[in-house]
């Protein structure tokens, strides 16, 4: 970044740190709603963009669940469905996940099923030293020309907020406008102090930072022990969970479907559970039963009745 360039965003800065009237707000209001007109920001389930208003600029938004809940594996669909839409350029931060494993989501996400196959099974199964080359021009060419640079991947771990600010100034200079960046996951970011002190003070500079780049951040959230795998509302045990649902702007609890078979409760591998809470728009509590296409690796909204599937609280039939 050139010494203009630094110039330019320090007075950027100082005009978002200034006093302003309702009156001067007002172009900056005009000028996002044309962005978001022109370009929108979807999550991939319609029930939830009317709710969000396909806005998610400037949001800090949290993915909360236990293992296997599909959190990441959602966000991962958001950048890659944004990316694909070419509705802007996605920064994916994995920490937890290799860049391998990750790569292996994408491919599926934009190959589907090939020869009754996951799109990963049958290239890595069609691999040998003989068509490698072949192999990775099919799979570059592929990729390229769905994904372009509009999904980035960083995978450094203990990533702390400046950062995160470095990476994405690089990220602008080098490929232009940034609209999403996601964080996965906030256990594994940097800090010093205790557990709660390091993600409240993380989570509360994710939330600067989406207000400084004018992007939407997705942050994703383990919970600590003591719930049910199909507990729907998971506030509670976010860690460090009070501070974190103070500094963010909404928050999707991810949760498993279970359900009695010879008084058995058995999962629901095919279904799944997302409720949205969008604590600072419309306030209003959302609840969305997913299908789960293994094929893409996608979750997809379905219209099923979320009252048919409650929570099961009798833990003696359960094989959890």
């Amino acid at each position: 970044m050139s010494l203009q360039d630094i110039k330019n965003k320090a007075k950027e800065l100082d005009k978002r740190i200034g006093l302003k009237t309702a009156s001067q707000i007002v172009p900056e209001w005009i000028e996002n709603e044309l962005k978001v007109r022109a370009n929108p920001m979807v999550t991939g389930f319609q029930m939830f963009d009317d709710d969000l208003r396909n806005n998610l600029r400037g949001k800090l938004g949290i993915f909360a669940g236990y293992g296997g809940s599909k959190k990441s594996l959602y966000a991962l669909n958001l950048s890659c469905h944004n990316a694909f839409m070419q509705s802007g350029k996605a920064v994916y931060s994995t920490m937890e996940m290799s860049a391998t494993n990750l790569l292996d989501r994408m491919i599926d996400f934009q190959y589907g099923k090939q020869k009754n196959q996951r799109a990963t099974d049958y290239f890595r199964n069609a691999l040998d030293e003989e068509n490698k080359e072949l192999i990775q021009k099919t799979l570059q060419d592929g990729l390229s020309g769905y994904y372009g640079d509009r999904l980035l991947v960083s995978q450094k771990s203990r990533m702390k907020p400046d950062d995160y600010r470095k990476l994405l100034d690089a990220a602008i200079e080098e490929h232009g406008e940034i609209n999403t960046l996601i964080v996965d996951g906030l256990s594994m970011m940097g800090g010093e102090g205790s557990e709660v002190d390091v993600y409240s003070g993380n989570s509360a500079a994710l939330k600067e930072i989406a207000n400084e780049y004018n992007i939407f951040v997705g942050l994703i959230a383990h919970l600590s022990k003591g719930l049910e795998i199909d507990t729907r509302d998971v506030r509670t045990h976010i860690r460090g969970s009070q501070k974190i649902l103070d500094n963010c702007d909404f928050v999707m609890m991810f949760s498993l479907i279970r359900e009695l078979e010879d008084d058995i409760l058995e999962v629901n591998k095919d279904l799944g559970y997302i409720r949205l809470y969008n604590k600072r728009g419309t306030g209003n509590t959302i609840d969305c039963v997913y299908k789960f296409n293994l094929d893409r690796l996608l979750l997809e909204q379905t219209d099923k009745d979320p009252r048919s599937y409650p929570e099961q609280t009798d833990k003696k039939k359960s094989k959890w």
